[in-house]
């Protein structure tokens, strides 16, 4: 680790980035993201005190992945509370008490709206409109979110944990313990050698193995598989949840419609995982540790939640407007040059010095001399204009651009 405070100073207003220290535990989302790129991981999971207090870089919610969070939300809740009955499946009469007792499906469903809106506040990403937007689209969704929440407990099948004594007055359940017989939602695994952790959705365990179910909001994908298989390598190098050496059944990802299941990792697979992700701890605790955090352009910073700070993604990945077609929206780095109307401004192209006229609403005037970088412009074909044409909507997000990057 090291031994004084590293920062990175991206020449974006308001955006200088005290460095992180590896974590304690790395999870498989964590490793992907910055196996896929070091200056990512740095800088989405940096400080920065003078922008907000949150943790890490202020992300700009989707609505689409925000739909996808908040029907796993409502189907965690239901399901700790249907396995914590006793149930066994969704359709029983006990499952229908369970759920009357939670307020119904659209009751939880908007709960879960209610918890995943709060995390938003402070976030200067998120402006009041956005933000009312973004309800409205998800309050309209609700019904849903019943639905795909319905489809993935038809399929439901869990398993009664034997009745244990009630802990004694004053004193609680340890967060780390083993896992008997019986269905635990959420569960959460750790191996202290490898140093790696993951929270599995569903982790039922009998006498002789022990079935993992995950639950995926989005479209199949093979890296769903990975993360079964990284699971199964972390249920069996845990010694506290894993106390019995419980092996792994089947591994199976669950989604809104289907569900895809795959045997376990023998034991050579296994011990050939437990290997590489020694190997890939190491990489990215090196990786993080850089004092200049390495960035990785290509296709995937399109989608990035940093790349507004990224001097490698609007050198090489940002596109040329003139390469675009009417109504497509994209990124574009320019400075202000003059203004041509109330609402609208001539700009010049920081990569290849051409000009374009930037179209802006209502009260986001822009300073000639300001170098900004945009997000979410929308190219349009005006035939009066000999130049680009781009207009902000309410989505575009502008950042000023106060020196070089390093």
């Amino acid at each position: 680790m090291t031994s004084h405070e590293r920062t990175f100073d991206p020449g974006v207003a308001q955006s200088l980035a005290s460095l992180p220290e590896p974590p304690d535990y790395w999870s498989y989302s964590t490793l992907k993201e910055i196996e896929s790129c070091g200056r990512r991981y740095a800088l989405g999971h940096a400080s920065y005190t003078n922008l907000w207090k949150g943790k890490g870089y202020p992300q700009q919610p989707h609505p689409a992945a925000l739909f996808g969070d908040v029907v796993h939300d409502s189907l965690e809740r239901i399901i700790k509370a249907l396995a914590q009955a006793g149930c066994t499946s969704s359709n029983s009469a006990e499952a229908t008490a369970v759920l009357r007792e939670l307020g119904g499906y659209s009751a939880v469903a908007a709960e879960a709206l209610a918890g995943r809106l709060a995390r938003l506040g402070g976030n200067p990403r998120v402006k009041e409109e956005r933000r009312a937007r973004l309800q409205q689209f998800l309050e309209d969704r609700i019904p849903e979110v019943r639905t795909e929440v319905q489809g993935y407990l038809q399929r439901l099948a869990l398993v009664r944990k034997p009745r244990v004594p009630d802990v004694a007055a004053g004193g609680a359940l340890p967060e780390r313990r083993p896992l008997g017989v019986g269905s635990h939602p959420e569960a959460s695994l750790r191996s202290e050698d490898l140093r790696v952790r993951g929270r599995v959705d569903l982790i039922t365990v009998a006498a002789k193995r022990a079935d993992i179910v995950d639950y995926k909001t989005g479209r199949e994908h093979p890296g769903h598989l990975d993360q079964l298989r990284f699971y199964a390598m972390l249920w069996d190098q845990d010694a506290v949840a894993n106390q019995g050496r419980t092996p792994v059944g089947t591994l199976t990802v669950s989604y809104s419609t289907t569900e895809v299941t795959i045997p376990s990792p023998d034991a050579e697979e296994l011990a050939a995982l437990t290997t590489r992700t020694s190997e890939r701890v190491a990489e990215a605790d090196s990786e993080v540790l850089a004092e200049i955090p390495v960035a990785t352009p290509g296709e995937q910073c399109i989608h990035c939640s940093v790349r507004s700070l990224c001097d490698a993604y609007w050198d090489e990945v940002a596109p040329d407007p003139a390469d675009l077609s009417d109504g497509t929206r994209f990124d574009y780095e320019g400075v202000v040059r003059a203004q041509n109307g109330v609402k609208s401004w001539w700009t010049q192209s920081m990569r290849d010095g051409r000009k374009m006229l930037v179209r802006t609403p209502p009260g986001r005037p822009l300073s000639p001399g300001e170098r900004l970088r945009i997000l979410g412009v929308q190219r349009e074909d005006d035939p009066e204009v000999d130049a680009p044409v781009v207009t902000l909507t309410t989505n575009s997000e502008l950042f000023v651009v106060v020196g070089e990057s390093d």
